[in-house]
């Protein structure tokens, strides 16, 4: 049977270990959101306006660097809300369709039009503005549970 000493020992711990996953669950780089959309949707842009119908088809692969970084920032998160890990994986593939789309079909039919690249490339940044105003909504709740 435990003691009280043992029992104070483990509600201790245990109080440690809480702060702790609150402590990592608060350290969101939100403005880093925002300015990877910010990125993805220049770079989109730039590349849409001055592209040339013979261009290399691996140049649109590079702009996804922007891209990856919103995959690798919502893969790491320690401590989510919950269905936040849902939403990241909806949003980050509807991003992808989102891309794929404007990058390829702007490619085959609307080269250095803007009136194609510069709303697919602020689509293309829509899915960084919704994880970051998650992230905002989800530090603001006190408690939110992982």
């Amino acid at each position: 049977m435990m003691d009280k000493k043992e029992a104070r020992e483990a509600l201790a711990s245990a109080d440690a270990l809480a702060s702790r996953m609150r402590g990592g669950g608060n350290r969101r780089p939100g403005p880093v959101v925002f300015l990877l959309g910010l990125a993805m949707t220049v770079l989109t842009a730039v590349y849409g306006l001055l592209i040339e119908p013979s261009s290399q088809y691996a140049v649109p692969v590079v702009l996804l660097i922007p891209f990856f970084g919103l995959v690798i920032y919502t893969a790491t998160r320690p401590v989510l809300a919950r269905h936040h890990r849902t939403l990241y994986a909806l949003t980050t593939t509807a991003g992808a369709a989102l891309y794929t789309l404007t990058v390829t079909l702007g490619t085959a039919f609307f080269s250095g039009e803007p009136l194609w690249w510069l709303p697919g490339a602020v689509l293309c940044g829509v899915p960084f503005a919704v994880i970051g105003v998650l992230d905002r909504r989800t530090a603001g709740t006190p408690g939110a549970t992982p």
